[in-house]
């Protein structure tokens, strides 16, 4: 029974040494490979060799050139540190195979090329450095998802894009993003970050609101972001309505109001039209209409007010004009006979307007020819 125990202790130690030496095996390969791209010529890295030890400490000396895909080979690093030595070209995608790497130094080279997204699957990177390069593009999302990340250094390189998907990464400490081209608005999220010591965020493009929970950090550098704004921050100017950020949830009610709808319009290369310049002049259109159509509805209410005026002064003078009843019969009994107004019996009537010689509508006295001949006495002498 005992020496059954034996055997199988001592093959898993066989299994488990044979495993170990073939990693060890594959890792030494993997540098050599490495070698070979960064030193054909066995100039600089003459300590590394097939029969040394990599884990012992002799694998010395300098690196420059590009860096090799067979990095991703090395499945046991914890740290990868290759910073200070010039290297050139796109971080290789495949570095994302090392799952144990906790610490990536690669900062102070000349790296160019986007930050590979491919970096968001290492769970238990801590440390990831690429301040001092060349790289481009925008912080690929993938990265917020490091849930154990806590120094994040990009600054000095050509990045681009908005910053707000950082405000993931809670376990934050030093959050260093200056000297690049970031835009967009502030995160006010970040301010939420319990843990943050450091944020760099100076010489971007960043516009909005900037919490005033950040004075809380040890070290806060926001300056040459004119459109940053914000109290209590001594080169930071006052907010102003026009400003994003400012309210709940980060929204501004101007930014809800819907925009013009772009309208596309065909041109050439002798003549093209810009289609910002629609919309104004549609404006400027409907406040000319607006304009003319008040002034013409005033021009008309004047007018009419002024007729009405003159309707009442004609009928008011006319009334005047007229003599009462009582003036007519008085001026009737001094006239003169009322025969010079006679109707005939034969119906002729030379005063058919019903006026008489004095200019004046008066109600005609008719008589017969009877009582012409009988007060006229038969119109003797």
């Amino acid at each position: 029974m005992g020496l059954a125990f034996l055997l199988l202790v001592g093959f898993i130690l066989l299994v488990l040494g044979s495993r170990a030496l073939v990693r060890r095996n594959v890792e030494l390969e993997a540098l050599m490979e490495i070698k070979a791209s960064l030193d054909p010529e066995n100039k600089v890295l003459t300590s590394w060799t097939s029969n040394g030890d990599p884990c012992g400490g002799s694998f010395d000396g300098g690196l420059s050139g590009k860096v090799p895909p067979a990095v991703a080979q090395l499945k046991c690093l914890s740290g990868l540190y290759l910073h200070y030595i010039t290297w050139t070209g796109e971080i290789p995608r495949e570095i994302s195979s090392l799952t144990e790497l906790t610490d990536l130094y690669l900062d102070v080279n000349n790296l160019t090329g986007s930050i590979p997204s491919e970096i968001g699957s290492m769970a238990s990177l801590q440390v990831l450095q690429l301040c001092y390069n060349q790289l481009n593009g925008t912080i690929p999302p993938q990265i917020g998802s490091l849930k154990k990340l806590s120094v994040l250094a990009l600054q000095h390189n050509k990045l681009s894009g908005d910053i707000h998907g950082l405000a993931n990464l809670q376990t934050l400490k030093r959050l260093v993003l200056g000297f690049n081209g970031f835009n967009g608005t502030f995160p006010v999220e970040i301010a939420k970050i319990p843990e943050l010591q450091t944020l760099d965020v100076q010489n971007n493009s960043l516009s909005g609101f900037v919490p005033a929970a950040l004075k809380k950090l040890e070290r806060f550098n926001y300056q040459n972001n004119p459109g940053l704004c914000g109290s209590g921050f001594p080169s930071l100017r006052n907010c102003n309505n026009f400003d994003p950020n400012l309210h709940p949830n980060g929204v501004n009610p101007i930014v809800l109001i819907p925009r013009t709808p772009d309208v596309k319009t065909h041109c050439n290369q002798s003549h093209c039209s810009n289609p910002s310049k629609l919309p104004q002049a549609a404006l400027v259109a409907g406040i000319v209409s607006v304009t003319v159509t008040l002034v013409g509805a005033g021009l008309l209410t004047f007018y009419r007010y002024r007729r009405g005026k003159q309707k009442i002064g004609s009928t008011a003078d006319a009334s005047d004009g007229r003599l009462s009843t009582d003036q007519s019969k008085d001026l009737y009994s001094r006239s003169a006979s009322p025969l010079v107004c006679l109707e005939y019996s034969s119906g002729w009537d030379p005063l058919d307007d019903g006026r008489c010689g004095n200019g004046l509508s008066l109600q005609a006295p008719r008589y017969t020819l009877e009582e012409v001949e009988s007060a006229t006495q038969y119109f003797s002498e």
